[in-house]
């Protein structure tokens, strides 16, 4: 909780610093003094409570580059960073523990959660000339509240619930918090959802998002996707297992098949809201803010330009006379996952799959996720065979260069044919998109995975999977009929894997699955590529990493200086 309370008063000085002059004090505490400037009792507009929201808002961090400039799925079974000396790699090999953490959130959601109370306890002191924020502007302050909490107990199992109170930070009751139990937590997260949901904004129509300036802000959409992911987590086994004695924090005493329901019962009523659709051009999801398919999502990334593309892009690419840095490398086992067009993966010996031509006719979504060798990119073929423009083998050449004979393309926009990247993080209409949190293709196929845990592959499992598939480009789309409930489990995890990669859905997704241990920490893989002197190329599978991963890690560990400040705070198992 230490963060918790020293980085209140850094927030209310940056939302200050802009219009620091415009008011002169009485000499008061400084507490009263801000929150009288920013829940001013004679502001009818509540143009600094508004930043107050705002800046709420800008917690939700980005997935971008969010550990050492690289995605988070390079600490997963799908990449590694290029760059050897990332601190990425850091936590591929050695893990993590209470003094090295990773990805800590701890003190940003608590941080989150007490602006968001702050603005509970003082927005009525606004006499809001605009009726309607006095309703939506404290809901959303709840929707963001539960948010955060969400971020924590997926992290950290249960965590301490600390309701509408803002505690002052030498109140002694705040060094003796304790944890509630992840029930506790999942249950105050939904009734909070359930409680605003009607009392946000309107949802926008497909046709009026691209003009609607507030289009990323909570409404009832994005509360009932945050409900159905938060009763996914729930239901899933890393917390839903068959006994957890003695485990307070990390899930429920018994197995409920019933979770499984209702987290297909939450799906379903954002479906059938009838408000969100696929897009039929997935490079529209990198190029449009506003679109058909985007739920929830991060509105303030500060880049207006093709940055990214040169963040990702292979090494031997330098568009305007910039290098690329290639900084992700997928690894063979992530490619593999890619069935061919034909919808069959590319183990089944009816698929025509040629190892020799391994990139041949394969799920059109490979070639917009994945620079594999041979591919178009800016009007060349990429080469990351050994010695080539994008494997030079020099690292003061390109010290980024792949690890695995691949780069990560996701996000970046269709510039095979173009001399120079396309802005993909831009200005729309003045407002700045962002990381997407939730798209309509990730609650498809959370409805197909409840769904099928809870009552097998029925018609409506198979339907939400296909239409997946068919949006990918797949000739058949159609899964073969009569799959058990096994093989249309593998199924979904593995549509999952292709459809939603880089999303920062396959690293919470082995966690929750409980199956990190048999696919992370064995034996990663790449391929070493050899152009022969007829031009043709021969691949020879090579060990890049076995990643270091223990059972203790499917939850993260409650930093060092938490425990010590409050010793309430007590750890994960195994730390």
């Amino acid at each position: 909780m230490k963060q918790y309370r020293n980085y209140f008063f850094a927030g209310l000085l940056i939302l200050l610093t802009a219009s620091a002059c415009k008011k002169t004090f009485e000499d008061k505490p400084l507490e009263l003094l801000t929150i009288d400037y920013i829940f001013d009792a004679n502001d009818p507009s509540g143009d600094q409570a508004s930043k107050w929201l705002s800046y709420i808002y800008s917690r939700i961090q980005t997935g971008y580059s969010r550990l050492n400039s690289v995605p988070l799925e390079c600490a997963s079974d799908d990449a590694v960073p290029s760059l050897n000396g990332s601190g990425t790699w850091n936590v591929i090999r050695g893990g993590y523990s209470p003094v090295s953490t990773f990805d800590d959130n701890w003190g940003n959601c608590y941080n989150a959660i007490r602006e968001a109370n702050v603005f509970l306890g003082n927005y009525q002191k606004v006499p809001w000339a605009d009726s309607s924020r006095k309703v939506w502007f404290p809901n959303e302050a709840r929707a963001l509240r539960a948010y955060f909490y969400y971020e924590l107990i997926r992290r950290y199992g249960g965590v301490p619930l600390v309701g509408n109170k803002v505690y002052d930070p030498n109140d002694p009751e705040l060094l003796q918090l304790k944890r509630n139990s992840f029930e506790e937590c999942v249950n105050y997260i939904n009734s909070e959802l359930d409680i605003v949901k009607d009392s946000l904004r309107p949802d926008a129509s497909i046709a009026n998002r691209t003009t609607d300036a507030d289009f990323g802000r909570m409404r009832k959409s994005i509360a009932l996707a945050l409900k159905a992911k938060v009763l996914l987590l729930a239901a899933s086994p890393l917390f839903n297992a068959s006994s957890t004695p003695d485990k307070l924090y990390t899930g429920y005493a018994a197995y409920n098949q019933e979770r499984w329901k209702a987290a297909a019962d939450a799906a379903k009523a954002l479906m059938d809201l009838g408000i969100y659709d696929l897009e039929a051009n997935p490079y529209t999801l990198v190029l449009q803010r506003a679109n058909r398919e985007h739920i929830f999502f991060k509105m303030s990334d500060s880049r207006i330009d093709n940055v990214y593309s040169y963040y990702m892009s292979p090494v031997g690419y330098s568009p305007a006379s910039r290098q690329s840095e290639g900084r992700v490398s997928p690894t063979q086992e992530f490619v593999d996952a890619f069935p061919m067009r034909n919808g069959k993966a590319i183990t089944d010996p009816a698929s025509g799959y040629n190892p020799a031509n391994p990139y041949a006719n394969r799920d059109p979504r490979l070639e917009r996720t994945v620079f594999y060798n041979g591919a178009k990119w800016l009007q060349r073929a990429i080469e990351t065979f050994e010695g080539g423009k994008d494997k030079p083998n020099n690292a003061t050449i390109a010290p980024n260069q792949t690890q695995t004979g691949y780069y990560a393309k996701k996000f970046c926009a269709n510039d095979s044919s173009n001399t120079t990247y396309t802005t993909t993080i831009y200005r729309d209409n003045g407002f700045v998109p962002a990381w997407c949190i939730i798209r309509y293709a990730d609650i498809l196929l959370m409805y197909a995975e409840a769904r099928n845990e809870y009552s097998g592959p029925d018609a409506s499992v198979y339907s939400a999977v296909e239409k997946i598939r068919q949006r990918a480009g797949l000739s058949p789309f159609a899964l073969a009929a009569g799959l058990s409930q096994a093989q249309m489990r593998d199924v979904i995890r593995n549509e999952r894997r292709i459809e939603l990669a880089f999303e920062e859905q396959r690293f919470w997704d082995i966690r929750r699955w409980k199956i990190a241990k048999a696919v992370y920490s064995t034996t990663l893989h790449g391929v070493t590529i050899t152009r022969n002197a007829n031009g043709t190329f021969t691949y020879t599978p090579k060990d890049v990493v076995t990643p270091y991963f223990t059972d203790a890690m499917y939850l993260f560990p409650v930093a060092l200086k938490e425990t010590q400040v409050n010793p309430g705070i007590s750890q994960n198992p195994g730390y």
